[in-house]
């Protein structure tokens, strides 16, 4: 990654889990140096974009980068570099 790559870009993000649409087509760019939120109501699609993002659930359909790497193919890379914390934890 160089400086000029966004550090998240989201391009036509999309999940439903059978008829009902979580994400529908979302695209987001984060800059390096930036420092963003996800707010929103239950139900939003917040933690399910950052599952998607974190390769937890597959998209239906659109594309995600974290450093300009590919979640899906690079997931070791881009678990390395980022954390995540639930609100719940289940095992």
């Amino acid at each position: 990654m160089n400086d000029q790559n966004p550090v998240i870009e989201i391009t036509g993000l999309v999940r439903r889990y059978g008829k009902v649409e979580a994400v529908n087509g979302l695209n987001l760019t984060v800059q390096p140096g930036c420092c963003y939120g996800f707010f929103g109501r239950n139900g939003a699609g917040k933690t399910t974009t950052i599952k998607c993002l974190l390769n937890l659930l597959r998209p239906t359909a659109g594309d995600a980068r974290i450093f300009g790497l590919d979640p899906r193919r690079h997931e070791v890379a881009v678990k390395s570099r980022i954390a995540y914390v639930p609100d719940t934890v289940a095992f």
